[in-house]
């Protein structure tokens, strides 16, 4: 039987594409968020366009569904280094096409494309981490990944809103950052790569086993409904702010980043967390304030109320996509890791356009607070989910022990 890759820590090269990989992803998104309104109030001539600029943000996260997958199958079809380039590339080139495109549909094929790279690439970091790191080095670099990535949107969302406030087009700019990426990548040695390819034929000669019969499925859901409560007040929460606080661009890019930086200093912390708290703990704690954060916003009429929800969410969100990795990558060999990730990450970016699209066709132009209301019901029913199993499962799940 041939021999499974073991664990063997991330290197230089490594590292980088872990960061880097995370930082990309989270652009895809807060780069658009302070501008919506505006976009909106530019393109929109009817409630239907109105429902397309919310889908800007949704199409955007429905790509990252199929390039999660897609990313996975790439990588082993052509190597990550060429996939890694591609993706990088066309990155750049689809998110900075929002400089010039004046039309919704084209704006939206943009943000497909965008989508797509940037899921591919984080999937990638994603695998690297829970097939060369074990014990608490993966919950540490998994915490690390998150922070990195969510500390980018401290310049970006207050940078996109002062770009904004001049032209809703310049923010689309920044995606060119994707292309230090590609020069890197064009840089490296690539020596590794027939490593790569034969470690990677070891490994799928070692575990030939349909997904249907190892991966636990249990986990797609749940990867569904954390990204619901990650991802729609990500996309209601700029309107909320311009409709209850009455903010421009540049004061709903200040709130972003005030999330951002709480957020990130909580997951930089939650390998240290992980050596005390087990993964069940450490849900009930993320959906308890994530809970309390969008409840207070969507009820409130008080502003500084409205802005301290918001940022109580974007803490309470924070430990969720290391959490989930961390747990799955203790559960699966190095084999499985690829396609194991894909299929999370397609649940959670699926999340966002499917919760817009209820939202929108069922209760209609509800408004925004309805939307962080039911991030609100669905947090509290998830924390009363993760009791019940805390209950029953006792001890049996222990915390990460230290490398």
């Amino acid at each position: 039987m041939a021999e499974v890759p073991k664990a063997t820590g991330l290197d230089f090269s490594d590292k980088m594409v872990v960061i880097v990989g995370g930082i990309l992803a989270a652009m895809a998104l807060a780069v658009l968020n302070p501008v919506l309104p505006s976009i909106d109030k530019a393109l929109s001539h009817s409630p239907a366009d109105s429902s397309l600029v919310r889908q800007l943000f949704g199409f955007t996260s429905l790509a990252m569904a199929v390039g999660a997958p897609l990313g996975a199958w790439a990588s082993k079809q052509f190597g990550m280094r060429r996939m890694l380039i591609v993706a990088s590339l066309l990155y750049a080139i689809a998110g900075t096409a929002g400089l010039y495109l004046n039309t919704l549909p084209l704006l939206l094929v943009s943000r497909l494309a965008v989508g797509a790279c940037a899921a591919a690439i984080q999937v990638m970091s994603l695998t690297l981490i829970n097939t060369r790191c074990e014990g608490n080095d993966r919950a540490k670099w998994m915490g690390i990944h998150v922070s990195v990535a969510t500390l980018i949107t401290l310049p970006i969302s207050p940078l996109s809103g002062v770009l904004g406030r001049i032209s809703w087009h310049l923010p689309f700019g920044l995606y060119a950052v994707s292309l230090a990426l590609t020069v890197v990548l064009l840089a490296s040695a690539r020596d590794g790569e027939g490593a790569e390819g034969r470690a990677a034929a070891a490994a799928a000669g070692a575990d030939r086993g349909s997904i249907l019969s190892w991966f636990p499925w249990h986990y797609f859901p749940l990867s569904l409904l954390l990204g619901a409560m990650t991802f729609m007040p990500t996309a209601y929460g700029p309107f909320l702010l311009a409709e209850n606080a009455h903010m421009g661009p540049a004061g709903i890019g200040l709130v972003l980043m005030g999330g951002a930086l709480m957020g990130a200093g909580l997951s930089s912390q939650y390998g240290r967390a992980r050596r005390t708290l087990n993964s069940h703990q450490a849900f009930a704690f993320s959906f308890t304030l994530a809970g309390i954060g969008a409840m207070t916003a969507a009820l409130t009429s008080s502003i500084p109320l409205l802005i301290a929800g918001l940022l109580a969410h974007a803490i309470g969100v924070s430990w969720f996509v290391p959490n989930i990795m961390t747990a799955l990558g203790a559960k699966l060999t190095a084999a499985r890791q690829a396609r194991a990730a894909g299929l999370v990450k397609t649940a959670h970016f699926l999340s966002a356009p499917l919760c817009i699209y209820l939202k929108d066709t069922l209760l209609g132009n509800s408004g925004a607070s309805t939307a962080m209301l039911s991030v609100g019901v669905i947090a509290f029913g998830m924390l009363m989910l993760m009791l019940v199993r805390m209950a029953t499962a006792g001890k049996a799940e222990a915390p990460v022990p230290a490398k």
